[in-house]
């Protein structure tokens, strides 16, 4: 199943002045024409400012699914220009429902695997200067997704992206966001979670707390 790249995009780090605030950020990206080097750690030229919580090898590229914009231009009644999700591709499809974690890609020379939901971050609503964008993108769990990088190489605007194996135990990114953040007391779903061995180390060290603490009552 071959699904086609949008936009391929990056951007580093850059202070903004936006509605009289001071941001530094790597949210703001710019759509390239020209193949770009994927490593291990993301796409040559690409970078984030708050390495805590953004970057590292299980968030070396971050995609969003095209389709999800006419949702965003009806409900704020405003076009969104790509990438205005922060994303590195806007593939057409793909959505959280349709991906799990482990599904490998074959993307231009290098092949990705999902890792995880991208979580909702504020600086969606300080770059829109829309308050409450980020609880909407909690509830519609149009969050878009993270993959890590299992073989390098170069990816063109040209190229599409490829299933190459699904992982066996078929959890799919919606699913991860529903109990994150809408059944969180579900153990059982938590559990299931934890099956997976291509989990981002970071989250799955989150979910594992929570299932202790839910052990415990």
């Amino acid at each position: 199943m071959d699904y086609q790249i949008i936009s391929l995009n990056i951007g580093l780090p850059k202070q903004y002045k936006i509605n009289g605030k001071e941001l530094t950020t790597g949210f703001i990206k710019s759509a390239v024409d020209t193949p770009i080097w994927l490593s291990k750690t993301g796409f040559e030229g690409d970078g984030q400012a708050d390495l805590k919580n953004h970057g590292g090898e299980d968030k070396a590229l971050l995609m969003y699914n095209h389709q999800h914009y006419s949702y965003w231009n009806k409900k704020y009644n405003r076009v969104f220009k790509m990438p205005s999700f922060g994303e590195n591709i806007t593939i057409m499809g793909l959505g959280e429902q349709e991906v799990h974690l482990g599904d490998r890609f074959l993307l231009g020379d290098a092949v990705i695997q999902i890792s995880q939901p991208r979580q909702p971050c504020y600086k969606i609503a300080e770059v829109h200067q829309i308050k409450d964008m980020p609880a909407i993108v909690t509830e519609t769990g149009f969050t878009g997704y993270y993959f890590r990088v299992i073989h390098e190489g170069y990816v063109s605007p040209e190229d599409h992206l490829t299933l190459l194996e699904q992982d066996e135990h078929r959890v799919s990114v919606a699913y991860v966001h529903q109990a994150l953040f809408h059944d969180r007391t579900n153990l059982s779903k938590f559990k299931k979670i934890l099956k997976v061995n291509s989990l981002a180390e970071t989250l799955r060290a989150s979910i594992q707390k929570k299932v202790e603490k839910l052990e415990r009552g």
